[in-house]
């Protein structure tokens, strides 16, 4: 707390005490902080305090004697906008969290915009074993994978999801929640009744091996080659390509254009609260209807399978303004190959991913349909493998761009041997998560991710503010004020600071119509 706007106000008293000890006439009364030469009410109230209390007193008496003969220094004033909402929205946590054992010092990345400047640490990640859980949330149907650090959900709307739910988004960590696409309607979400509905429609498609756009294209075209090799588009050398369907639809309201399948798509959403866009607990709801809204989706993102193909992703490395849930609603297997080659591949891409054993054994039991290929990485992590990326690139002999982010350009994915370094060099070690037929995976605000389609995958994304990582948010659309004027993240899109003034507002409204209620129920009580 020694940051917090709390802590103003315990230094305008200490220094007061300060002024008058100086006055007096004893020399050893000016050392102390209070009479008797005890700390003052107010620090001791403010001072996070270890279970040996008079040994810290004994501590602060011996600092403060060392430092009243210091000049004192003059607190930095909050004298704009962004001070004040980074006072607001940054987390108190106990002081007793340690820092990160692997402190690494970053040699290729220097940031230009300093989030960190209050000195305040993030929650420690936490990993859970079943036993321990299950004792926690008796009722809660769940299970842990990457070695306890990732929360898996089995019923996705069951009532008593959200505590669990809670208590590890708040600490930035992934959610997967299984069985959700499951009560989707199937057929509004098939390739065929895509082609049949938007077949004559076209889309710039981008090719995954290349990145290059392949523009104007017939939806009709793409929708033919998702499970057929021998239909698909072929590039200049005659191969086969691996196309994407990025963003879509990319201007239109997804409820406007698919009022069918976004109906459906709301109905089964987990975490409702969070992600619905009138949910109580997704802030951007909060904007007034005067304001446009920000562009929360859904988005579709529907890609062929590049299981033949490790260093390539169907989403490169990139990171998110805001929070997402992504729900995989399709699952299709190539049918003109050999199914049992097919699926040993797909295991092999799995087992090579540093996939943790509870996950390799999911993936081979008989329901399951693996289809996508994640890496997550902590929010707290992105700068060290920022320094990793530049290190690598000038390593290949390449410039590094002012005004360019290795992570907000997306041009790179994390295959085997770069996501070994990561973990030898800098102690950075991600969520590697198979998401299956109908899981749906959330992704905190701030953490990158990665995505390779092992299939041909259809998916839709739905994004939204939490409470949780709204300093996540805050301090990305800051930070991409340092990116060129022509990067596409280079405005802040979500209006973030438009979402915390109006979340504020509505809360102290809350608040003070609380507050009234119970001053009329004390009144008639009173009366009667």
């Amino acid at each position: 707390m020694s940051n917090s706007p709390l802590n103003f106000f315990a230094d305008v008293a200490l220094s007061n005490d300060k002024r008058e000890s100086e006055s007096s006439n004893s020399d050893s009364d000016s050392d102390s902080d209070g009479k008797d030469g005890q700390p003052s009410t107010l620090r001791e109230l403010l001072t996070v305090r270890s279970s040996s209390k008079s040994s810290v007193i004994g501590k602060e008496d011996s600092s403060t004697t060392s430092k009243s003969k210091e000049p004192s220094k003059k607190k930095a004033k909050l004298d704009t906008l962004d001070d004040v909402i980074s006072c607001v929205i940054e987390r108190d946590v106990d002081k007793d969290n340690k820092k990160d054992p692997m402190k690494v010092e970053l040699k290729h990345f220097i940031r230009k915009y300093n989030y960190n400047r209050k000195g305040k640490e993030p929650l420690p990640i936490r990993i859970m074993t079943k036993t321990e859980s299950r004792l926690l949330y008796p009722n809660v149907p769940h299970s842990w994978l990457c070695d306890g650090k990732l929360l898996r959900l089995h019923d996705p709307l069951h009532k008593d999801n959200v505590t669990i739910f809670q208590d590890q988004w708040k600490r930035g960590q992934p959610v997967i929640v299984s069985g959700t696409g499951q009560n989707l309607d199937s057929d509004l979400w098939k390739p065929q009744s895509f082609a049949k509905d938007f077949g004559e429609a076209k889309n710039n498609l981008i090719n995954c091996l290349t990145d290059n756009i392949v523009p104007n294209q017939p939806m009709k075209k793409f929708w033919e080659g998702f499970e057929h090799y021998g239909k698909r588009l072929k590039d200049e050398k005659g191969q086969p390509m691996v196309l994407k369907l990025k963003d879509w639809p990319p201007t239109d309201d997804f409820a406007e254009m698919l009022p069918r399948r976004f109906n459906d798509l709301m109905r089964i959403l987990p975490m409702g609260e969070y992600t619905r866009r009138n949910g109580s607990l997704n802030l951007a709801g909060r904007l007034p209807e005067c304001f446009v809204r920000p562009d929360l989706g859904p988005k579709m993102y529907i890609a062929y399978g590049s299981v033949s193909y490790p260093s390539k992703a169907s989403t490169n490395l990139h990171l998110d303004i805001s929070d997402a849930v992504n729900v995989m609603c399709y699952v299709g297997v190539p049918k003109d190959v050999e199914f049992e080659e097919n699926m040993r591949e797909t295991l092999k891409a799995i087992d090579d991913a540093g996939c943790d054993i509870l996950t390799r054994q999911r993936v081979r039991e008989k329901e399951e349909v693996p289809g996508a290929l994640w890496h997550i990485y902590h929010a707290r992590d992105a700068d060290k493998i920022r320094d990793l990326l530049n290190k690598v690139a000038i390593e290949r002999g390449k410039k590094l761009e002012p005004f360019h982010d290795p992570i907000h350009d997306q041009s790179w994915y994390l295959d085997g041997p770069l996501r070994e370094r990561l973990y030898k060099e800098y102690a950075v070690e991600g969520y590697a998560i198979v998401q299956c037929m109908g899981d749906a995976v959330f992704i905190p605000a701030g953490a990158p991710h990665q995505v390779r389609n092992l299939q041909n995958c259809v998916k839709v994304a739905e994004d939204f503010v939490s409470p949780e990582n709204i300093s996540h948010c805050f301090h990305l659309t800051q930070e991409f004020r340092h990116l060129s004027d022509t990067h596409t993240n280079h405005e802040d899109k979500l209006q973030i600071k438009n979402i915390i003034y109006h979340a504020m507002k509505d809360a102290i409204s809350s608040l003070m119509a609380s507050e009234q209620r119970l001053e009329s129920e004390i009144k008639k009580e009173g009366n009667s």
